[in-house]
């Protein structure tokens, strides 16, 4: 089963898509990097007000990491948006799977909680390739 097709079933985000998966080998570390975009009729949401506005530009892609497949690590690479919304000027846009400007998708925060009522939190960083604070977070 393709990593594309097992996100559209469990992590489906109303306006974005899936565009790619590959493979990354850096530092002898792999991991998988899956490409996201918005939909080309789709408008994106100001992240103060949640109102759709008109797109302003783009900015660099981010790395969101996301839950491990089979202990590899996975991360969703997206171009954020900016928006010109007329209530709060321009800001980036939101999206449905990370808040504010954190690193980390909501699907993996409440992975490392779920894992944190069972071990320590030390333990589950030690685990899963993370800092202790991204834990207590």
């Amino acid at each position: 089963m393709r990593v594309k097709v097992i996100l559209n079933r469990i992590e489906k985000h109303a306006g974005f898509v899936y565009t790619t998966a590959r493979w990354v080998d850096a530092a002898g570390a792999p991991s998988i990097e899956v490409g996201v975009r918005g939909r080309a009729n789709g408008r994106a949401r100001c992240s103060g007000c949640q109102r759709r506005a008109p797109g302003y530009d783009v900015l660099g892609a981010r790395r969101f990491a996301y839950v491990p497949l089979w202990g590899i690590a996975v991360f969703l690479v997206y171009t954020m948006r900016r928006v010109a919304c007329r209530r709060c000027g321009v800001r980036v846009e939101q999206v449905p799977w990370a808040t504010g400007k954190h690193q980390l998708t909501t699907s993996y925060l409440w992975f490392l909680a779920r894992w944190a009522r069972r071990l320590s939190w030390s333990e589950v960083a030690r685990i899963f390739g993370t800092s202790w604070t991204t834990v207590f977070r």
